[in-house]
């Protein structure tokens, strides 16, 4: 892991610009998914985020993960959705149909809710990284005292609100993810039967 070009990324990121090129450099930083997946309900009590700057980012790494794999259920149920409408497009939907169709509406509504959540703290996160690095002058570090690099306090005061935020984020796609999944298999189930009744 290079964390050295990760901060030059994050140096690079101006105000307005794209916050893609850091998430995707933040997307490939190591995280434990089961440690930060336990520690969360801990964190939650204590309300203690990590203080180094690569636990910040193995921190937000989980997230970003988190997201990416709600993210493909969204877009299967955006499939499913579509597969329901051109079933029924030539004859009226059965109650079960509607019924699915207005489900995986509302609940592709709520994931898009969170996306947007997410998308603003994904956002005003690079932007406190970026003044952290800048203010840090980390002009030639070495790997191993950037994997040391404690945070300062004022940035962690700053970040804390929109990690807190994601960590609302992570119960949301909890929450939503186990239904979604639920619900594409009714769908699936459903589009089966309307194979079988029109073969």
């Amino acid at each position: 892991m290079n964390y050295s070009e990760g901060i030059e990324v994050i140096q690079k990121y101006t105000s307005g610009s794209s916050v893609e090129p850091v998430l995707k450099f933040i997307m490939t930083v190591p995280h434990n998914e089961e440690a930060f997946a336990n520690a969360l309900d801990e964190i939650g009590g204590i309300n203690r985020y990590p203080d180094t700057f690569v636990g910040l980012l193995s921190f937000i790494s989980f997230n970003l993960g988190q997201k990416a794999k709600m993210n493909q259920l969204y877009e299967t149920a955006l499939d499913k959705y579509e597969a329901l409408n051109q079933v029924t497009a030539k004859r009226r939907p059965t109650e079960e149909e509607a019924k699915i169709k207005r489900t995986l509406t509302d609940f592709i509504l709520k994931i898009e809710k969170v996306f947007e959540i997410q998308d603003l703290t994904d956002e005003s996160l690079v932007k406190e990284l970026n003044r952290f690095v800048s203010e840090a002058n980390l002009y030639g570090v070495t790997e191993n005292e950037i994997k040391n690099l404690k945070l300062a306090s004022k940035t962690v005061a700053l970040i804390e609100p929109h990690l807190d935020k994601q960590r609302e984020n992570y119960y949301q796609y909890k929450k939503l993810g186990s239904v979604m999944e639920r619900l594409i298999r009714i769908a699936n189930y459903i589009l089966d039967e309307a194979k079988l009744g029109t073969a």
